[in-house]
């Protein structure tokens, strides 16, 4: 195990680091926006209404939006500059993304409103992941697809410590330097999760894992 006590990131991204999480979110979203649409494949349809948890600067849901352009998207950041990044990004883009300020441990959504919801590392910035899968399940259609990926806090020392050192190279003159290595810290073990689903009666909801990732799926 890597990291055995979790050291909380917080919620907010801190004000230095924010054009550097918006530049990395922009380069890697297309990539990531192709990555939901191989996991999900067809459950993913017109008409729908996709929720993303810790949008940032919306570029995974805008480039969903460009695969899926018959589907719903709506952005929800806790984060003020996020939401404000999104909302210039979508207007440059030329689509329609609605953005919304709120708390994934407090959806602003009332029951079975969300055909889908996607969450990508955006956990580990929550101290209370019962409430997130709590209302995630509250919030989530009868059959609605669920798709949450974050980072885990037991990988391997020798995995992160080549990972950490790419990143800090990547990184080295910037405030983003410690980013990654925050991140990992702070994250969950797929047993916490596995507790929480079982503690909270939430029997639809799957905890898989690889080396780096905790995912939570449908």
């Amino acid at each position: 195990m890597c990291f055995r006590r979790r050291q909380p990131e917080g919620s907010m991204v801190d004000e230095s680091a924010l054009g550097i999480f918006s530049r990395v979110s922009s380069l890697t979203g297309r990539a990531a926006g192709h990555r939901v649409k191989h996991i999900l494949g067809g459950l993913i349809k017109q008409g729908m209404t996709v929720l993303d948890i810790g949008t940032g600067p919306g570029a995974i849901p805008l480039n969903l939006k460009r695969l899926f352009p018959g589907t719903h998207f709506i952005g929800l950041d806790i984060s003020k500059d996020m939401i404000s990044m999104a909302k210039g990004c979508a207007a440059r883009s030329g689509l329609h993304l609605p953005v919304l300020a709120g708390d994934g441990q407090s959806l602003p959504f009332g029951t079975d409103k969300a055909d889908c919801v996607i969450c990508l590392f955006a956990m580990h910035h929550m101290d209370h992941p019962d409430r997130l899968l709590s209302e995630i399940d509250r919030v989530l259609k009868p059959g609605g697809a669920l798709l949450i990926i974050d980072f885990r806090r037991d990988i391997k020392g020798l995995l992160f410590g080549i990972i950490n050192t790419a990143w800090q190279a990547g990184f080295f003159f910037s405030a983003g330097r410690r980013g990654l290595g925050d991140s990992v810290r702070s994250a969950w073990l797929p047993l916490e999760i596995e507790d929480i689903l079982k503690q909270g009666g939430i029997g639809r909801f799957n905890v898989r894992t690889n080396m780096l990732e905790l995912w939570i799926t449908t």
